[in-house]
């Protein structure tokens, strides 16, 4: 439990401390490029958790460990963008985000609640919401189910 609390503040820390600065006008090959970046840590981070729970010797509360990391990564790591597209240009969302409104924006297309008060306007802004959405809708199941399934062989391998 404690390592889990460590590193997701760990995980907030880092997305509080790092620098967000927007582009250049009319540079939405940076904000791909920094979309391409995020996704590439994710699966980074994805597969070393995975590797985590296969060599842990209580490999079910590694796996649910991994899941509840991998989530607040996922949401952390689109907050920034989101932020860093807002400081490009703060007419990308129905008002200028900064990185609590950004990961306020980002749970709530994750938990498919809706918005209402923040809502992407630019064509950049739209596409990597609707990314988001797409990698969000899969995201629990895949991570849950190849995470489980690492604890299974974790086990296995004990046993």
């Amino acid at each position: 439990m404690l390592r889990s609390t460590v590193t997701l503040a760990a995980i907030l820390v880092v997305y509080f401390l790092v620098p967000v600065s927007g582009f250049a006008p009319g540079a939405a090959g940076a904000a791909w490029i920094r979309l391409i970046a995020l996704l590439l840590i994710f699966l980074v981070a994805v597969a070393f958790q995975i590797q985590l729970v296969l060599t842990s010797g209580v490999p079910q509360v590694r796996a649910a460990e991994a899941v509840a990391q991998s989530v607040a990564l996922f949401l952390c790591l689109f907050a920034l963008l989101y932020a860093s597209i807002s400081a490009t240009d703060p007419q990308s969302f129905s008002e200028p985000l900064n990185r609590v409104d950004a990961l306020y924006l980002t749970t709530a297309t994750f938990a498919t609640v809706g918005f209402g008060d923040v809502v992407p306007i630019s064509t950049l802004a739209r596409v990597a919401v609707t990314i988001q959405m797409i990698t969000g809708l899969g995201l629990l199941v895949l991570i849950v189910k190849v995470v489980f399934f690492a604890a299974r062989q974790g086990l296995l391998r004990r046993g």
